[in-house]
């Protein structure tokens, strides 16, 4: 088994590429400049990507794109995440779409497709939302579209929040000014934003980088849900954040604070919006999850640097 990787420097990618060399399985990937590894280089933007990037692939996973909340958005930052997904997304999909025989594509979406929807349990079933990250999700996983219509089997990793310090939602909200050591949360300055009552769905690393690997593995074609069994809301999410950190979480943060930070618009869809998702074409397709208990899976988050 050969797996091609785009978007293996990532947090996501890194530690998938760590667990499938860990287990003997042959990592061949993709970089944007040579590296002492022997990646493969391409260029989205021109359009180029080596055809003998493919040779002897089994599948793709595809985990590119700009990280979302490091920057304030704009007009300009909307359109960089845009392009970091779309672009090298439609360039693997028609370039595997062109293959006799086009190994599987599993590539990176978000639940942040589902747009705001309160209290609904919303699984792979349900439509899109609206806003500006539903529209960006719905985009990415439309930019597949070649491989798809080439019968190839295609999987839209929906992520939710991914529990690691490093990297992703979690890091941002521990730092969002900075570095980690500056947290208000480290320091027991902080607490909910706002009132707390939108769910927040996670999943841990390595759950995510199991779920992936089960996916690797499996049948399953289409959108699926990388989220633990059981979202939470804010407000239980962050009392189990200071538990972990041995950290008070009574300093309410007003919604303004993070509108500031991150932009309305950002702020809306990444921190005060709710997505309380499920799972479910995982769990029917016989996934076992590592990690269910939150306190538990923010220690071991924490733990790690």
């Amino acid at each position: 088994m050969t797996i091609l990787v785009a978007g293996s420097s990532g947090l996501i990618g890194t530690a998938l590429v760590g667990s499938l060399r860990a287990e003997g399985i042959e990592v061949r990937r993709l970089v944007r400049a040579p590296d002492a590894d022997g990646g493969v280089v391409w260029d989205p933007v021109a359009g180029f990507l080596p055809t003998h990037a493919f040779d002897g692939v089994t599948a793709v996973v595809n985990l590119g794109g700009r990280s979302i909340g490091e920057r304030r958005v704009s007009a300009a930052e909307k359109r960089r995440l845009v392009e970091s997904r779309i672009i090298p997304t439609r360039l693997l999909a028609e370039a595997i779409a062109r293959l006799p025989a086009p190994p599987a594509l599993l590539t990176a979406s978000a639940i942040g497709i589902y747009g705001d929807r309160g209290d609904e349990i919303v699984d792979e079933s349900a439509p899109p939302g609206s806003g500006f990250l539903a529209d960006l999700a719905a985009a990415w996983e439309g930019a597949a579209a070649d491989a798809v219509a080439a019968g190839g089997r295609v999987v839209m990793l929906r992520t939710g929040i991914v529990l690691a310090t490093a990297g992703g939602a979690l890091g941002q909200l521990l730092a969002p000014l900075g570095p980690r050591w500056f947290s208000p949360y480290r320091w027991g300055l902080a607490g909910v934003v706002g009132r707390g009552r939108q769910y927040w769905s996670w999943i841990s690393l390595d759950d995510e980088v199991r779920a992936i690997r089960h996916l690797l593995g499996s049948a399953l074609a289409g959108p699926v849900n990388l989220v633990a069994p059981e979202a939470v809301t804010h407000r239980v999410f962050i009392k189990a954040l200071g538990r972990a950190m041995h950290r008070p979480t009574v300093v309410p943060i007003p919604e303004f604070v993070v509108r500031i930070l991150l932009g309305g618009e950002l702020a809306e869809a990444l921190v005060l919006e709710a997505q309380r998702v499920a799972p479910a074409r995982l769990t029917a397709d016989g996934f076992t999850w590592k990690d269910t208990d939150l306190e538990q899976a923010l220690v071991t988050a924490l733990s790690r640097r």
